[in-house]
């Protein structure tokens, strides 16, 4: 297993770093010349809300989508959603479903829609010759894998086509991800869209491939993560991207970020804040998030939603599912018992012999020895054992909720929810819930 791990790592591991050279030119003549630019737009609220930032902390299948790693951290099966409406009158879908493959794999697909507003199309002489539709599509497929407790990989293929007033074009690229989390620290490398092209017939152009690392800090007592994510794309400028989230009771997210573009003409900056905020309603999860790119004031709205079928009421109900932690054995305490003591009977007399004469000489009979009392026998007293150690993981049995367990143990909703990469308070029968480190009592 070891060896396969090494063998995994290398070949992700591979790609990444001989494509680490080429984006030194992205700020220069190769910027804006790749195919497919749609691909970089990104997708997903939940990530577009914190500037795209979350390579090394992300749970879901907009996480995924930026760093193929992460879906390894989708627990359940989901299915996910999402619109933004673009400048210029474009637009974007995303369609993602994903969940558990066999093991410990994680299997994933998604599909991006991209529509632009129809060109009005002029000959030489600038005569008007109807519109031109422009329609793009990208279909992708990845699986994950955990490579021990502490490491995550994704591996990843996208198809791509392109289709404008009958021209048409397509392409296949790559992705591939690695991530670890030590504690509260997550560390990722992620590559997206490596070794594509677009083949427009005989003329052939580059998929916009990205090189990018991120870092990220987690709270999992407060509900509190951090991210500060760097990317290199092959064909554009690059970019440090920020961003936040406070997970409020499992029910709340609320979210912001900041992309500063580097070396880029103000014309083509890109930089800005962003916003969101998201919300579980029954199996549902909802993302919005707001994008200000290159100080445009209108912004761009994009909007999420997230089905969660194995996981009933999640995120905003106050009902909950009745599962309960099976609890740690109590010590078991005997009374105490109060030794009796034991009095000895006084010891019998001899019986006197009367001389009968002639009769011989009577013959003494000595007395019977004295009956010694017992010393008394204390009762055995079972000293109490140690409390039992705290577990690793519990599993969920019926009649509790997560709130029950986090007091049971020591901890809270938020902790449990980011320790399982789970977006809501919700447990189901038989569920393993890795625990957190416990709070210290002031």
């Amino acid at each position: 297993m070891r060896r396969a791990s090494r063998v995994l790592i290398g070949m992700l591991a591979g790609p990444m770093l001989c494509m680490g050279a080429p984006p030194a030119r992205a700020a220069g003549d190769d910027a804006g010349t790749a195919a497919a630019s749609f691909l970089s737009v990104g997708a997903g609220a939940s990530m577009q809300s914190m500037a795209g930032a979350g390579l090394a902390s992300g749970h879901d299948l907009a996480a995924a989508s930026w760093n193929v790693a992460s879906l390894a951290r989708v627990d359940a099966l989901q299915f996910s959603f999402a619109h933004a409406p673009l400048a210029g009158g474009a637009s974007q879908e995303w369609l993602a479903a994903g969940g558990r493959a066999f093991g410990a794999t994680r299997w994933g697909l998604e599909t991006l829609f991209h529509r632009e507003p129809d060109l009005d199309g002029r000959d030489a002489s600038n005569n008007p010759t109807g519109s031109l539709a422009v329609s793009d599509m990208a279909v992708g497929a990845r699986l994950a894998q955990p490579l021990g407790r502490f490491v995550t990989a994704g591996l990843g293929a996208h198809f791509v086509h392109e289709s404008l007033a009958g021209t048409t074009g397509s392409g296949l690229s790559f992705d591939a991800g690695l991530r670890a989390d030590a504690g509260p620290l997550g560390f990722a490398l992620a590559a997206r869209h490596l070794g594509g092209a677009m083949d427009y017939a005989g003329a052939r152009f580059d998929l916009p491939a990205v090189i990018a690392g991120g870092l990220s800090w987690t709270d999992f007592v407060r509900g509190i993560r951090v991210n500060a994510d760097f990317e290199s794309p092959r064909h554009y400028f690059n970019s440090v991207r920020v961003g936040g989230e406070w997970l409020w009771r499992g029910r709340v997210a609320l979210r912001t970020g900041y992309r500063a573009t580097l070396g880029a003409p103000a014309e083509a900056a890109t930089s800005g804040p962003t916003f969101g905020v998201g919300t579980g309603v029954g199996t549902l999860w909802l993302d919005y998030s707001y994008v200000l790119d290159g100080g445009d004031e209108s912004g761009e709205h994009r909007v999420g939603i997230t089905f969660h079928p194995g996981v009933p009421g999640m995120g905003g109900s106050e009902r909950r599912e009745e599962t309960r932690v099976q609890p740690a054995p109590r010590p078991r305490i005997e009374p105490v018992r109060q030794p009796v003591e034991r009095v000895a009977p006084p010891p019998a007399k001899p019986a006197e012999v009367k001389p009968q004469a002639p009769a011989p000489k009577p013959v003494e009979t000595p007395p019977p020895a004295p009956v010694v009392a017992t010393p008394p026998v204390p009762a055995v007293t079972s000293v109490p054992s140690a409390p039992a150690p705290r577990p690793v993981v519990v599993v969920v049995a019926a009649g509790e909720t997560m709130a029950m367990i986090a007091k049971r143990w020591d901890t809270s909703v938020a902790a449990l929810m980011m320790t399982n990469d789970l977006v809501s308070d919700r447990v189901m029968l038989g569920q393993k819930l890795k625990l957190p480190p416990a709070v210290r009592k002031k």
